[in-house]
């Protein structure tokens, strides 16, 4: 009878602690998003992106997107021989600079969208006709950024790709 009531409570305490663990697992899950704003989320992004920089602009109550996408500083010139150089170079040429290939919409919508040339290294995206909140996944060849917008108004991003 002795070893039945402390069988009884072996399995009684071992099935309290295995449940306690699994609420402390469940807490303390890592969560599916690399960087989260107050108002914008960054789900995912390749490897050669470097950074995603988010800013909104309080006080207008347009609702358009500014996003720069491209190299993060100018391509280093030298003298000395450089391995940035040699795999850069494509974004030396006239209309290399990255472009979007493909913008998938998730959630939310936009009226139009226009490029044009920001600087030698970056090119600037114009989101129009914002609708709230809005995700995307934007691809640029093996490049691709997955992030929500989800208050109104007037967003600037930046998008730097690495140097290499």
């Amino acid at each position: 009878m002795k070893n039945l009531l402390f069988l009884f409570v072996l399995l009684a305490f071992t099935s309290t602690t295995a449940s306690s663990n699994n609420n402390v697992n469940a807490n303390s899950l890592p969560s599916d998003t690399l960087k989260k704003g107050k108002n914008y989320f960054l789900f995912n992004k390749s490897k050669n992106v470097e950074s995603v920089d988010f800013r909104k602009n309080k006080k207008s109550k347009d609702n358009i997107i500014y996003l720069r996408f491209g190299l993060a500083s100018p391509i280093p010139t030298s003298n000395a021989v450089n391995a940035t150089v040699i795999s850069s170079k494509r974004y030396k040429e006239d209309g290399s600079l990255p472009v979007f290939d493909k913008i998938d919409i998730l959630k939310g919508k936009y009226a139009d969208v226009v490029m044009s040339k920001h600087s030698k290294i970056k090119n600037l995206f114009l989101f129009s006709g914002v609708e709230f909140p809005l995700r995307l996944k934007l691809h640029s060849d093996k490049e691709f950024i997955d992030l929500e917008l989800t208050e109104a108004g007037e967003w600037n991003i930046e998008i730097n790709l690495e140097n290499n």
